[in-house]
């Protein structure tokens, strides 16, 4: 019997019919017809890796059947270094099959899977399921053993309270009541912990997106020559792309620290969880000259207080080289395991995989992969 179900290269073409079924799969997207075509053009028009070495890499992969398309993987080229040499990597998003369709989810993700020119596939999850078929397809494990553990302070306590209350299945009619008398005791208990990151007074200035100029540049220049380390590329221009679509710049703000240039810079994005009214701010990208403690410190101070002023519950971050993350430890989070390993690669065979098996080759953070991206 002939196999109804079709798999092709993606086309921009297939960006309406492509949105529409991962809408109606309940996956997280711009909301909008304007905010989805903003999305389709930033991730597979405008975006700067599209280009590199004269290749052109694929949209992803399209399941079809009877012409309609019931499945899809998407694919988005990253511009990404290691040391001086340019790394073509793909990380994948938008990986949505149709309930009757799924039988086919395997044939799916190894037409994906098989990129000959990509030197690493990086693929983010919270999806156990999803994390059993990278493994099984060859995938591996980012050598970081906390990079599950989420760090996060309290910017709101009654707010957090009720979002607390409310995961766990209360009604508001109760938790609201019950967070404000959580909230109080949770004030109390950060007061006397000391449970905020906390600097001495240095000028932070805080950015929006269009606001990132060439200074960017030369603090880029200067971090990729501290060690030979796979390093997204974090160019002025690379940074005005990766956040510039405008439902990403409206809730995305750097914070710089500058003394005679720029010495380090702090990316927060909000990224909600509206189902338990739960209002975060994380830390998707921290990036500090030779991971200067003194900068380091000032910008988690002040991410702290812009995160209490707009209304913030939580402050997170996710990720970081061993000697930053515990730098951020000293500032006392919380913390929070996921319930998923996040984040699993894939290399290509050569020299490159070997060093990859080293934490130390790693500076991982939510900028790395579509984390950050939606």
């Amino acid at each position: 019997m002939t196999n109804p179900y079709l798999i092709r290269d993606a086309v921009i073409e297939d960006a309406a019919e492509i949105s529409a079924l991962l809408v109606g799969l309940g996956l997280n997207m711009p909301a909008g017809p304007n905010a989805l075509n903003q999305h389709w053009q930033q991730m597979w028009v405008d975006n700067p890796a599209m280009g590199d070495g004269g290749k052109k890499p694929m949209i992803g992969k399209v399941l079809e059947k009877n012409g309609a398309v019931v499945g899809f993987f998407g694919n988005i080229p990253l511009r990404y270094f290691f040391g001086d040499e340019p790394v073509s990597l793909s990380a994948a998003i938008h990986w949505g099959v149709e309930k009757e369709a799924r039988t086919e989810t395997s044939r799916l993700a190894e037409a994906y899977f098989d990129q000959p020119d990509a030197d690493v596939l990086l693929v983010t999850t919270t999806n156990r399921a999803a994390g059993r078929l990278f493994l099984k397809n060859g995938y591996l494990t980012v050598p970081q053993p906390d990079y599950d553990q989420a760090l996060y302070w309290i910017t709101g306590a009654a707010g957090f309270m009720e979002a607390a209350l409310r995961k766990k299945g209360l009604p508001s009619g109760l938790a609201v009541p019950l967070s404000a008398m959580g909230g109080l005791l949770a004030k109390l208990a950060m007061a006397v912990t000391r449970r905020r990151p906390k600097a001495s007074n240095h000028p932070v200035q805080v950015i929006e997106v269009g606001e990132i100029d060439d200074s960017f540049d030369d603090l880029w220049a200067a971090k990729r020559g501290e060690a030979k380390r796979l390093l997204a590329c974090r160019s002025a221009d690379s940074l005005r792309w990766h956040f510039g679509v405008e439902s990403l710049a409206q809730r995305c703000r750097f914070l710089v620290y500058r003394d005679q240039g720029l010495k380090g810079y702090l990316a927060v994005l909000r990224q909600d969880s509206p189902e338990i009214g739960l209002k975060r701010l994380r830390i998707v990208d921290l990036f500090v000259a030779n991971d200067d403690e003194v900068v380091v410190d000032a910008l988690l101070s002040e991410a702290y207080e812009f995160g209490k002023q707009t209304g913030c519950h939580i402050l997170e971050v996710i990720g970081l080289p061993a000697a930053m993350r515990q730098r951020i430890v000293y500032h006392r989070p919380f913390v929070r395991r996921m319930p998923t390993w996040p984040l699993y690669y894939r290399p290509a065979e050569g020299e490159l995989a070997q060093h990859l098996e080293l934490q130390a080759a790693w500076y991982v953070t939510p900028y790395d992969g579509d984390t950050s991206l939606l």
